[in-house]
């Protein structure tokens, strides 16, 4: 049963990637607190604080959220800087990168919402709630989620909350995104003329392409981010997967605001 889910999973990841062309919104890696307040709730004394390096839990190089739970039972809320999407925005989502510190407490549970500014409660419009289910080194992994059209056009924040947890040890997080798709034709793509060599491959992946790749992240089959890479580590077309276990992988490829998702194997 989990191999057919994954398989459709897969199926849905190629067809979209196919179809849509994903523009940013709004984004934060947290590396600045701008406009983001945090607030205890529950007035224990424990609250969201800014902290350096989750690398050994998968994050990227940097800063993240984090939320502790143990010996408590937290209800801390992040509230974002507020951002407009654009009224022509569609197929609208989310994506969030999470993890817990601990590989035996581990049952984290937080949700994400939308709120128009100035309209009703922060936590009115729920677009994901879960509990995670791993923790401890390389287990950070990205959540994601659908965001109403009816909010095109509209002036909005995210709202992130760490509750219903008890005696955990530390929530994590990193990499709040907003992005809209847009139906594209092959013509129109950046990827028109794209591809990757060699696959399967054993030390190295090539990208064919004539134009500068913006970002690329690779993921194993459970969704996974396991590395990540900016233009300037793309500037010879070219990235290091010698140290990739065995296995299926998805790589993630962002030309502009295009992105695209491929399949390849590592031998």
């Amino acid at each position: 049963m989990k191999r057919k889910i994954l398989l459709l999973w897969i199926s849905a990841v190629f067809i979209c990637s196919a179809t849509f062309s994903q523009t940013t919104i709004w984004s934060t890696n947290f590396e600045s607190l701008a406009g983001i307040s945090a607030f205890d709730l529950d007035a224990d004394g424990y609250n969201w604080f800014q902290n350096s390096d989750g690398t050994l839990m998968g994050f990227a190089p940097g800063k993240y959220m984090g939320s502790y739970s143990f010996n408590t039972s937290p209800d801390n809320v992040i509230t974002c800087p507020v951002f407009n999407i654009p009224a022509a925005a569609s197929n609208m989502t989310f994506s969030l990168r999470v993890a817990s510190s601990s590989s035996s407490d581990y049952a984290e549970s937080f949700a994400v919402y939308i709120q128009e500014d100035g309209v009703g409660s922060m936590f009115d419009n729920e677009i994901y709630n879960g509990t995670l289910n791993s923790g401890g080194p390389g287990t950070a992994q990205l959540v994601n989620g659908s965001i109403s059209n009816s909010f095109a056009g509209k002036d909005v924040r995210l709202i992130v909350r760490h509750f219903n947890t008890t005696n955990q040890l530390l929530f994590m997080i990193d990499d709040l995104l907003v992005e809209s798709g847009q139906a594209l034709s092959l013509e129109d793509s950046e990827f028109s003329s794209f591809s990757i060599y060699p696959n399967p491959t054993t030390d190295e992946l090539n990208f064919r392409t004539s134009v500068t790749v913006s970002a690329a992240q690779i993921y194993n089959l459970l969704g996974q981010n396991v590395m990540s890479y900016d233009s300037n580590m793309l500037s010879d077309n070219k990235i290091d997967v010698s140290n990739l276990q065995t296995g299926n992988y998805l790589i993630r490829v962002t030309i502009n605001s295009d992105s695209q998702i491929f399949r390849f194997i590592k031998n």
